[in-house]
């Protein structure tokens, strides 16, 4: 019995654990990454090298937001 006393005494005496604290870090995102090229203003079609121009302009604004959407999703995976 008093061994099983002097165990229960020596385990209470061992070292506590580390007490671990866990932090959610947000990563900033800069503004710049937040906001897409405007669309173009749809001309009126009076040739095809408009339409062309037109639809060029419209690829490049939707390129503008696939890369800053591609960045943003970079950043959030870190």
């Amino acid at each position: 019995m008093r061994i099983l006393c002097l165990l229960l005494l020596l385990a209470g005496c061992a070292a506590s654990p580390p007490i671990t604290r866990i932090v959610t870090l947000t990563p900033p995102i800069p503004a710049s990454l937040l906001h897409c090229a405007a669309a173009p203003d749809v001309p009126d079609a009076t040739s095809q090298m408009v339409v062309a121009r037109y639809i060029v302009a419209l690829w490049q604004a939707g390129q503008d937001c696939r890369v800053h959407v591609a960045a943003i999703a970079q950043v959030a995976a870190k």
